[in-house]
């Protein structure tokens, strides 16, 4: 877990040192705090089996409101952005333990008058103090087998302005925990949650100019990333010969830990101010696919190579990407071009899914963080991602 601190703190790090380099208005700082209570989903055995499933979340955010100034400002409805923390209290389920959330948030106006408005809202961060699951403790939750879990939220608001400076809000929110497969088990955690809000503008509140969009210039992009990250990896079902009982559960979720890495490069057409398609191509080591768990002769959990060579993975991938401003969203369905299916346990399906966050440093220079996960629920692994921005050329 280590690792995962360092890259961690040196995303952040890059994320913040960055911001000198943009030019975006600092205008209409604003703060705000809110309450949630809702319930969490029962998505695995154990939570199905809870009587209660309750829980209470305080956040704090400061954030600041975009002036409008920009074009990007009034396509994505005068939005603010800025960061948070929420903790979570999960009442009568105390075992969960008291988990809290640092994140990153983004938000703007669907529809407004001078008395209210319609707004959408998405965060992105992560989590801390999760009970992990731990047989030798006898704790039994498999709901994360980490302390540290990925937190992701969206939701919509209603917001009455109660003066020049305060809005009330009500709300809708979703909220999704995973570790990313950093370490398993990881069955990840959903509630939904009514959400009440204050929020105080340091400046009189400024409402979104009424100007019309400007028409835009079309690019093609060109990026090259690399990447690299960690899989937990773990003994599943039973080998021939042996029973259930003969598997020793601790030794299975102590499990190994392999490296995934690779090169890819990008190419995207703008088709929208907002949107660009594209498509894109892969090579990567996926020291997994490698190796192999097995039973010995007394049953103890093993592993071993598959390869007498190890073998590399060439993926093709379509890709969309929503731009704002330097930052970038980005979906990439793809596929394992010659993969050989070897065990139905441990060998992922040829089709993945990736959802990925990019921002560009300067002109060129891209970092960012992916999720790779297959049959569109279980995820793979996380990517830590560094690029280059070959060219930027307008269309003609």
């Amino acid at each position: 877990m280590k690792h995962f601190y360092l890259y961690f703190f040196l995303l952040i790090s890059a994320f913040y040192n960055s911001q000198e380099l943009d030019t975006i208005s600092r205008s209409n700082l604003q703060g705000s705090v809110s309450m949630q209570f809702g319930k969490f989903l029962g998505t695995n055995d154990y939570l199905k089996e809870l009587k209660h499933r309750d829980f209470i979340g305080m956040s704090a955010e400061l954030t600041t409101q975009t002036d409008g100034s920009q074009e990007w400002h009034r396509r994505f409805g005068r939005p603010y952005y800025g960061g948070g923390i929420i903790a979570f209290d999960y009442l009568k389920n105390s075992e969960m333990g008291k988990p809290f959330a640092v994140y990153g948030t983004f938000g703007g106006v669907i529809k407004e008058t001078p008395t209210h408005s319609w707004s959408y809202e998405t965060s992105g961060g992560f989590a801390f103090n999760w009970t992990p699951y731990d047989l030798k403790k006898e704790y039994v939750n498999q709901t994360f087998g980490s302390s540290v879990s990925i937190y992701f939220n969206l939701g919509a608001n209603y917001k009455y302005y109660l003066g020049k400076h305060l809005d009330l809000g009500l709300g809708l929110n979703f909220n999704h925990f995973s570790n990313g497969a950093l370490k398993l088990p990881n069955k990840g955690m959903n509630t939904f949650s009514p959400k009440l809000s204050l929020t105080y503008h340091f400046d009189e509140r400024q409402f979104a100019p009424h100007d019309s969009l400007s028409a835009f210039d079309k690019y093609s992009t060109l990026d090259v990333n690399v990447f690299g990250g960690i899989r937990h990896s773990i003994f599943y079902g039973k080998d021939p010969g042996f029973q259930d009982f003969d598997v020793d559960m601790i030794r299975k979720f102590e499990g190994k830990y392999y490296q995934n890495w690779g090169i890819e490069t990008v190419y995207h057409r703008q088709v929208t101010y907002k949107s660009s398609l594209g498509l894109g191509v892969g090579l990567m080591y996926d020291e997994d696919y490698n190796h192999k768990f097995y039973q010995d002769e007394n049953g103890v959990i093993q592993s071993t190579k598959r390869f007498q060579r190890n073998q590399v993975l060439l993926n093709v991938f379509p890709s969309y990407r929503l731009s704002i401003s330097k930052f970038a969203i980005q979906i990439q369905p793809g596929f394992y071009i010659f993969k050989k299916e070897i065990d139905r346990r441990y060998d992922k399906t040829i089709f993945y899914q990736r959802v990925g966050f990019q921002y560009t440093v300067g002109k060129n220079l891209l970092i960012g963080i992916g999720l790779r996960s297959f049959k569109f629920h279980k995820a793979d692994y996380i990517e830590w991602r560094l690029g280059y921005r070959i060219f930027n050329k307008k269309n003609t």
